[in-house]
């Protein structure tokens, strides 16, 4: 079960559901844990501690500030969106409010993210059949936040390209945990890939002296391109799909 421990934010392409299966292929023996494309973090948070260095990376600047933000200045950030009650018209008012300060920039993102239908900060999320979802607690909201500072105590954030991280981190004794675009948006017709240098990366993880395990989608291009590796095959739910069909993803590995 879900508690407010292991798990931040929700976010598309997140591995909710895939983290179980991630997990078990990460080695025991590492001694840096770097996320290259942090996103949700949802396999960082799925345990207390992976190694003694812990990375969290990602180029999207509201994504490092809302981390830096919430692991520096919680409870500024608490104080800032305490008051951001479940209110359709308080979420119209936020996506066009214009933030002065960074706590500011950050509260209003993740109440976008916390408050929005499938977590795209567009529409207002609610649900007529009063489904589990439809009404999230401030409350346990709060607790989220206090528990993932706690979480984030020890692990550096970063906001840089792959290959910045590589060149900073690698080293025998590293683990990179890799979720990048996928060449099909996620498995979402409303999620689109923007030139995302796929090619790059191969060439960048080939000469990695560490360890690394990578999340995919399944098609040729990516098969014929990692088939020098192990290829494992893994299927999920495809929750924002009308009839939650099986979406299949590759976890791809260096060792």
């Amino acid at each position: 079960m879900t508690t407010p421990s292991n798990y931040f934010i929700n976010w598309i392409g997140g591995k909710r559901l895939l983290r179980k299966a991630i997990a078990k292929l990460i080695p025991d023996d590492i001694k840096s844990y770097i996320e290259v494309f942090g996103g949700g973090a949802w396999v960082l948070f799925y345990k207390e501690r992976w190694a003694n260095l812990e990375v969290y990376n990602d180029l999207d600047n509201n994504l490092f500030n809302l981390f830096s933000v919430v692991k520096y200045h919680s409870e500024e950030f608490t104080k800032e969106f305490i008051y951001m009650l479940n209110s359709r018209k308080l979420f119209n008012i936020m996506r066009d409010f214009i933030p002065i300060t960074d706590i500011q920039r950050a509260a209003k993102f993740f109440f976008l993210l916390q408050r929005s239908y499938g977590a795209k900060r567009g529409q207002f999320a609610y649900a007529r059949n009063g489904a589990s979802g439809s009404a999230k607690s401030q409350s346990n909201i709060i607790e989220r936040v206090r528990c993932t500072a706690n979480r984030l105590d020890k692990v550096i954030i970063e906001n840089e390209d792959f290959e910045n991280i590589f060149r900073r981190y690698d080293c025998k004794t590293a683990f990179f945990y890799l979720d990048p675009p996928y060449t099909e948006g996620e498995g979402y017709a409303t999620v689109k890939t923007k030139n995302f240098e796929h090619e790059r990366l191969f060439n960048s993880l080939k000469n990695l002296k560490g360890r690394w395990l990578l999340s995919y989608n399944d098609c040729p291009e990516i098969r014929e391109l990692y088939k020098d590796y192990t290829i494992i095959e893994v299927e999920r739910i495809n929750s924002l799909s009308v009839n939650r069909q099986p979406y299949k993803e590759l976890l791809i590995k260096n060792y």
